[in-house]
């Protein structure tokens, strides 16, 4: 093998690992920044997502080969590395400008500044890359128009982004209650519980569960976990609600945990929260209840 040959293949080889580990990295910060139940499942991707970048890397190394010998004339232009090189080129290109119209699109979207017009122009407009993203920024900004708000809760596909307009303060009470009277679901439902103009029915309508109204029994677990809990922590339910929900039977542990930190839970609610649980939620009923001297 020439000394040529070997370096080639050296590069070829460190240019694959650095794509691997990059590619890698990418997945495990995607799953660590996540604020989703389920993004821990992306773990499993990171094998498949490091192969991919590892091939990407050696393809670069093989195309940067390529435009060198075809400029120091040792392969024709013609040639299939050089012309693999050249869409190589071209498919970076499309990637890149795709990129830089995404992040400018998700600047704008991020921006509490933004005027409602500017949102709904960012909304309108096709973003190759990463709309979700971008559809989420739209969601979480405070100045997001009312008209772009109910349009997400209409088209209804995505569920955390309906919990988001569910949470958003401008959004109009009949899309509240559209979203109230939409399918029972944790990623759907938690924005609404959290929402300061809930009103009783709406709050009747989320407490009002059971084991049967889920398919699997870690969606009930979730739902108590993120809808359940929320109800409690919001001041807009009344005292009523509050102690309907916290008299239900074998809570999940962030449900009992609401109620116990809960300023309007009751000394017999707090103790009763903390023997729903293990050692951990059992300790933190006793300082709690020492807290309040009860």
């Amino acid at each position: 093998m020439t000394p040529r040959k070997f370096s080639r293949k050296l590069v070829c080889f460190l240019s694959a690992a650095t794509g691997f580990l990059l590619a890698a990295a990418w997945v495990l910060h995607a799953v660590f920044t996540s604020t989703s139940s389920t993004a821990a499942i992306g773990l499993i991707f990171v094998p498949f997502y490091g192969l991919g970048g590892a091939i990407l890397g050696c393809a670069v190394a093989y195309a940067g080969f390529a435009l060198s010998d075809a400029f120091a004339g040792r392969k024709p232009w013609y040639s299939a590395p050089v012309l693999f090189s050249g869409l190589l080129a071209a498919a970076a290109a499309l990637f890149g400008s795709a990129l830089l119209q995404q992040r400018e699109a998700l600047a704008v979207a991020s921006d509490p500044r933004a005027t409602p017009e500017m949102l709904a122009e960012i909304s309108a407009s096709w973003i190759p890359l990463w709309r979700r993203n971008v559809d989420i920024a739209l969601m979480k900004n405070p100045a997001a128009p009312a008209a772009l708000l109910a349009a997400v809760v209409e088209d209804g596909r995505d569920g955390y982004l309906v919990s988001l307009a569910g949470a958003h303060p401008n959004t109009p009470l009949p899309v509240l209650e559209k979203i109230a009277a939409g399918p029972l679901g944790y990623e759907r439902m938690g924005g609404l519980a959290t929402h300061p103009r809930i009103t009783p029915a709406m709050v009747e309508r989320l407490a009002n569960v059971s084991r049967g109204d889920f398919q699997y029994d870690v969606e009930y677990k979730l739902y108590q976990t993120y809808v359940l809990a929320a109800l409690l922590r919001n001041p807009a339910i009344s005292q009523q609600a509050f102690d309907r929900i916290a008299a239900r039977e074998s809570p999940e542990y962030f449900l009992a945990l609401a109620v116990l930190r809960s300023p309007r839970a009751s000394c017999s609610q707090v103790a009763r929260a903390g023997s729903t649980g293990g050692e951990v939620l059992h300790t933190t009923a006793l300082s709690e209840l020492k807290r309040r001297g009860c």
